[in-house]
């Protein structure tokens, strides 16, 4: 059954990773030869006031769509002494101005291509007079070289990021994630099944929870990203009963609650290197709540009502490291079974490690207490308490076309405490898989 479950999903990805091309060269319009930035993938031809262009010692010369993205090329050959010649364009007349001579503002309310949004001018005093109005800090080429990281922006999968995307970008992505728990964690105590079902009549075998995951985004405003999560669940729990004599088998399948938010940056720095972000959001009960599993709520593939969450995320860069963190509160409604799932409170941090601007490495561990769950207004014994996970991602780039670029995120997840209902699993392990296509449709 999991390998036939397992042909049908890979079709699935396969399918979706084709539908996903198919759009991204039909949807946006790619054009033969239209060249593209080789960093971001953007069209050069949308960005005339902020492109930006390095030639090197064999006389090769490369076009990016802006100062943020020269850095990066300029910084991954070696620095400057490996061109021969390094021009930007002012911001306000157009015209051509040696890199080194120029001068940038940073940290305006102004992003006409990349974060961190660097405009360049061919003098002070133009500007100064930027500056007076939109705000941030003039810096040199030289001070330009050290503001900015391999990448822009990192993505956790565990929990949100604080740094938010220019308006006008979106990203669509589709993946899969599966889980198999075979251990039973009792704090950091791990039993296997057969050692917890003695002297007792029930308890745990094994559980194999598949999805595939469908995500969308699109930046609003400068500091507004509006997020949509939606998945597809294939569970399957095996419990010893009879005193480990016999085994039951439990099966479910179909969509899960669709997951709704938004991120709202609240302040960053002028370098655009520190972030406050508040979190917003809500989950529609477009999954199924089945009073045949009302023991086993991890079976559910929905939750039968709304809920809804907030919290704080933080962003932090440090080089070529960013590290993330969150803090949130989720509230749970009560369903039409008279069953409420507990409410949660989540901390997470994440480090991730750039060294080029294709790649990303990372670690994330995080932390869910949740309360009781209630059953006709009585707490369910067997329910709630704190699971913590640690998990380890990589990110890589591997296309830049059609005005964007696309990426490969892998992750890995065990658990690492937990003292939640003696009957749930605790001990196992996750991995998921997304392919990802991020373009931005604004332009100055």
């Amino acid at each position: 059954m999991v390998g036939k479950w397992m042909r049908g999903k890979r079709g699935m990805m396969a399918l979706a990773v084709a539908l996903l091309i198919g759009l991204v060269g039909t949807a946006f319009g790619a054009e033969a030869g239209r060249p593209g930035c080789r960093l971001c993938g953007m069209y050069l031809d949308l960005y005339p006031r902020t492109v930006a262009q390095a030639t090197d010692k064999a006389g090769q010369t490369e076009s990016v769509c802006g100062v943020a993205d020269l850095i990066r090329l300029v910084s991954e050959a070696g620095g400057p002494n490996a061109f021969s010649r390094i021009v930007v364009h002012d911001f306000a007349s157009g015209a051509e101005v040696a890199a080194a001579e120029a001068s940038y503002v940073i940290g305006s309310d102004m992003v006409p291509d990349m974060i961190p949004n660097l405009i360049a001018f061919g003098d002070q005093a133009a500007a100064e007079k930027f500056r007076q109005e939109h705000g941030g800090e003039i810096i040199t080429f030289d001070q330009a070289l050290n503001a900015i990281s391999p990448m822009g922006m990192t993505m956790p999968v565990r929990i949100e990021q604080a740094v938010p995307a220019p308006a006008g970008s979106f990203n669509f992505g589709v993946g899969v994630m599966a889980m198999k728990l075979d251990t039973v964690l009792v704090g950091s105590d791990r039993q296997t099944p057969e050692e917890f079902i003695r002297g007792k009549m029930m308890g745990p075998k094994e559980m194999n929870s598949r999805a595939a995951t469908t995500m969308l985004s699109y930046a609003l405003t400068d500091s507004a990203t509006l997020t949509l999560k939606a998945k597809e669940y294939d569970k399957k729990m095996e419990m010893y009963t009879n005193g480990g004599a016999a085994v039951s088998t439990l099966r479910n399948n179909g969509w899960g609650d669709l997951d709704l938010n938004l991120r709202y940056n609240l302040w960053h720095d002028s370098y655009y290197s520190r972030f406050v972000t508040l979190l917003a959001g809500t989950t529609l009960p477009t999954g199924k709540f089945e009073m045949r599993f009302l023991d086993y709520p991890g079976m559910q593939t929905g939750t039968g009502a709304a809920s809804v969450y907030g919290g704080l995320l933080g962003s932090m860069r440090f080089g070529n490291f960013w590290l993330h963190g969150q803090a949130s509160r989720t509230a749970k409604f009560e369903n039409s079974d008279d069953f409420r799932f507990g409410d949660e409170t989540t901390l997470g941090a994440a480090l991730h490690y750039t060294p080029t601007s294709d790649l990303m490495l990372g670690v994330e561990l995080d932390g869910v207490w949740t309360d009781h769950n209630e059953y006709r207004d009585v707490d369910v014994a067997r329910s709630g308490g704190f699971r913590s996970t640690a998990a380890a991602l990589a990110r890589w780039r591997f296309l830049t076309a059609f005005g964007g670029n696309a990426t490969l995120l892998l992750s890995a997840a065990v658990p690492v405490y937990e003292d939640l209902n003696v009957y749930n699993m605790g001990g196992g392990y996750s991995g998921s898989a997304m392919v990802s296509f991020s373009r931005r449709f604004a332009a100055f």
